[in-house]
């Protein structure tokens, strides 16, 4: 009999590499909310004139996208080396079961760990990357608006 997908378990097997992944999509929202905030206080600065405050807005608004930058680059790698530590895992498990048997099923707990550290270090890097090029294009756009190069 075929036995059910165990979250539990691949997420057992895979927390190094997804606890990783959790910090970068928790860094992710919080840039967003940020950078949402410091372009309504950029946009309200240039209505306003106020043209100091808005070179530090800038400056922290690009230093954020900088992170999120980053964080959109590093997490397929992340998810890759989750990747290579399951079927790692999967083979070691082969060569100490071998001659014993087992099929598909000693496998599959190593296989089922790669997957899924792949699927959530692009679930993480491809709305970061999103984010990061849309913030990146209303930065610049803003920074015409006020004047600065």
């Amino acid at each position: 009999m075929m036995s059910s997908f165990d979250l539990k378990h691949t997420l057992l097997l895979g927390w190094p590499i997804l606890s990783v992944l959790l910090v970068f999509s928790i860094l992710t929202v919080s840039i967003f909310f940020e950078c949402l905030s410091l372009h309504q206080r950029i946009r309200t600065d240039i209505s306003k004139g106020d043209g100091a405050e808005l070179k530090s807005l800038f400056n922290r608004a690009e230093q954020r996208l900088a992170i999120l930058g980053t964080l959109a680059n590093a997490a397929p790698f992340v998810g890759l080396l989750g990747t290579v530590i399951g079927i790692i895992r999967a083979f070691h498990t082969i060569s100490q079961a071998s001659g014993s048997g087992g099929g598909m099923a000693l496998v599959a707990g190593g296989i089922s760990e790669a997957l899924f550290s792949t699927a959530a270090g692009l679930a993480v890097a491809i709305p970061a990357s999103m984010l990061f090029n849309y913030f990146t294009f209303k930065n610049e756009k803003l920074m015409e608006t006020a004047g600065i190069e």
